[in-house]
């Protein structure tokens, strides 16, 4: 809905021009909705594209849905060696660790092929918004253009996680069940793009086939990430 308008006190300046009252706060109010919308439009509906002059980079994505107890979809990104020759770097760098909503599940995550994360300002005060957007705390997350809760960010993967994903070490890409670990996996290789110092999107590539929760998954997944 657009904000409600309601002009604001100039301070006195309406006094001295004979009580009338200045409707810029209007237009700015109007200005700073638009402007949210858009963002949020543009993040959903339209493809990512790159920043001039910016190449866009591999990172390795991983997706674990666990089958028992905390069932929440973590969410894992990791640098990665050249494109070229396909390999993992040595002692690989966690660039995020996140925990989606509680009741997203891997199947929603295949069916909807996108999802969206947000970050709203207002969360922090600005001399502590954190200039890295991948850094901030907590996203509110959108799936088939529907708010399903929110995602928070930890600085590393548990002991649990951390064995689930040097099981995976050797695995490329592709989806399955881990034996004996109670968990089902995505992982693949996702370009990163990074279009503004507040959005970045990471889209799988290289799709080899294979399925997840039942097969349903096709490879078109993209996950974005926007400040507002």
């Amino acid at each position: 809905m657009p904000p409600a308008v309601v002009p604001v006190e100039d301070g006195g300046a309406g006094d001295a021009a004979g009580g009338e009252v200045t409707h810029d706060s209007c237009h700015v109010a109007w200005l700073a909705w638009w402007k949210n919308v858009r963002c949020f439009l543009a993040s959903t509906f339209l493809p990512c594209h790159p920043a001039p002059n910016t190449k866009p980079a591999i990172v390795r994505g991983t997706l674990i849905v666990p089958s028992a107890g905390d069932r929440r979809v973590r969410l894992f990104l990791q640098e990665h060696g050249p494109a070229a020759t396909d390999q993992p770097v040595d002692h690989e760098q966690h660039l995020l660790v996140l925990d989606l909503p509680a009741g997203l599940g891997g199947a929603d995550i295949a069916a909807a092929g996108r999802i969206v994360l947000e970050y709203q300002r207002r969360w922090t005060p600005p001399v502590d918004d954190p200039s890295a957007l991948l850094d901030s705390p907590k996203w509110l997350v959108y799936c088939k253009g529907t708010r399903v809760g929110y995602a928070a960010r930890r600085e590393r993967p548990s002991d649990a996680e951390g064995w689930f994903l040097e099981k995976l070490r050797a695995v490329t890409a592709g989806a399955g069940r881990l034996p004996g670990g109670g968990v089902e996996y995505l992982r693949g290789r996702f370009e990163r793009i990074v279009a503004s110092p507040d959005a970045e999107s990471f889209h799988l590539t290289g799709w080899p086939g294979g399925g997840v929760n039942g097969g349903g998954f096709d490879g078109g997944l993209s996950i974005f990430f926007h400040r507002v």
